[in-house]
Order: structure tokens, then sequence, then C-alpha cells
């Protein structure tokens, strides 16, 4: 967490500090303190990176108790580092949301990262700056290694956890002034993450555990997006995003009629 705290004292830390992620679902009329007040740590960009930690550090864990052959030690602490540093560039390059990101803006965005880094390369122990200097490059933008598979599954996660918070304000009337900003995080997030992460549930059994713990939250979430919520997106997009949407519905249905009782 030191490199962390260090970050989080310079200008690009604040600038973080002071944005919110999920901010295009936002009223304008909304503040940032609101939005997190909502939400939570993880839609402010600065505070989403230790929460990101947290996850992390559980997945860890429980992957060292359920499948103690899948990761080493070291593996678990790239892992960690990654967490704390996979967002830094936004600082630079701004916050688009995963559905909008193009594989330029995420070459761009791993580019500014290591520049970055670059900068505090002697402002921690050698030790520290491996395993961060590790995470930038083998983790944080490569999906398709083992550990930059993991982080980008301790992501997904993070997205429907947001969601399934959104959803429960949605579904407990108690943020009418964001009601279609909610439920449109709800449609966006459940138009993508849902189907990957029930395929990396058979990968990871803390994904899995996840999910059928939160079997009855995640089914109420789906039905609570109403049709029309798709209208907020740009119109060549309307049709896709929809499809999208309730291909997903239907694959959770399914999934989770068959899935072990937990």
């Amino acid at each position: 967490m030191n490199i962390h705290r260090s970050f989080a004292g310079t200008d690009l830390g604040q600038t973080l500090a002071d944005q919110v992620r999920y901010d295009r679902y936002k009223p304008e009329a909304v503040s940032n303190e609101r939005w997190v007040q909502l939400l939570g740590a993880d839609v402010n960009n600065l505070t989403h990176m230790p929460l990101t930690w947290g996850l992390t550090m559980s997945f860890v864990s429980r992957i060292n108790a359920q499948q103690p052959d899948l990761l080493n030690t070291h593996e678990g602490q790239v892992l960690q580092a990654a967490a704390l540093i996979h967002d830094w560039a936004e600082a630079i390059v701004g916050d688009i949301t995963f559905s909008e990101k193009t594989s330029e803006q995420e070459t761009e965005e791993h580019s500014q990262l290591i520049a970055i880094l670059e900068q505090f390369s002697g402002e921690t122990t050698q030790d520290i700056w491996g395993l961060v200097d590790e995470a930038a490059h083998s983790v944080v933008f490569s999906h398709e290694g083992k550990l930059g598979h993991m982080f980008n599954t301790i992501e997904r996660v993070g997205y429907l956890r947001t969601a399934l918070r959104a959803s429960q304000h949605v579904r407990a009337g108690s943020a009418p002034d964001c009601e279609n900003g909610l439920m449109w995080i709800v449609a966006d997030v459940f138009g993508n993450q849902p189907i990957t992460l029930m395929d990396r549930a058979a990968d990871y059994e803390p994904v899995s555990d996840y999910l059928r713990h939160q079997s009855e939250a995640i089914a109420q979430a789906f039905d609570i997006v109403h049709p029309d919520i798709f209208s907020c997106y740009p119109v060549q997009q309307q049709a896709p995003k929809y499809e999208a949407f309730y291909a997903a519905q239907i694959a959770w249905a399914e999934w989770s009629t068959n899935f072990p009782a937990a």
C-alpha cells in the first residue's frame, strides 16, 4: 500500500481523487460526492484501486485455500501490485467505460502507465519495484496470460459488485434522482460481464462461490432493467446492447438453475 500512498500524494493522484467512475451514467446535477455515497469507494477513481486490492487479496486467499496449486506466493504478490497501479494512467487519458474502450485506447493507457511508473522507480525498494514493473508489463494489459486472466476476472467481479449496488438502490427506490443512471449501469454491466464470469467460474472456485452467493441479487438486477433504458445509448448501439443484455439474462437463468448448491 505504500506505493499507493505515494501516488495519492502526487498531482496525478489528486486528479484521480477528484474524478468518478461511471460518470456517463451520473446525472449532471448529481455531485461526485453523492455518486460515491450511493455506489461506494469503487466509483472514485483513486479509491477504486485500494478497493480492487482488497478484492484481489480476498481472491488470492481463497484461491490458496481452494485451489492451492494454482498460484505461488510471488504470483499472488504480483496480482496485488497490479491492483494498486492498474488505473494510474487514467489521470492522463481519462476513465473510459469498459464497454467503450478500444484496443488503441488501451495501448495508449499502457504507455502512459509505464511512463508514470518510471517516475516512481527510485522511490521503492528493489523488491517492490520488481513486483510493480512485472505487474504493469505482464498483468494489467495482458489479459491472455495466467495472471492477466486472473486480474481481468477480478476486475469483472468488481464491475458486477458495483452494478449490484446500483440495482439495490433502484429496487429500494432510495435514489430517485439517479434512478435512470443506476438502471443504465445495471443494463450495461449485465450485458457485458455475467456470461464471461460464468465461464470463469469453471476456472476459479472463488468466482463460482461469489456468483452462487449473489444468485438472488443477480436475478433481481436483471429483472429491474426496463427496455426503455436502452434508449440512453446512441441509436446505433441500442439494438446490440438490448440483445446482449437479454442474451445474458437467458444464459444466467440457465446457468444458475444448474450450478451446485452452495
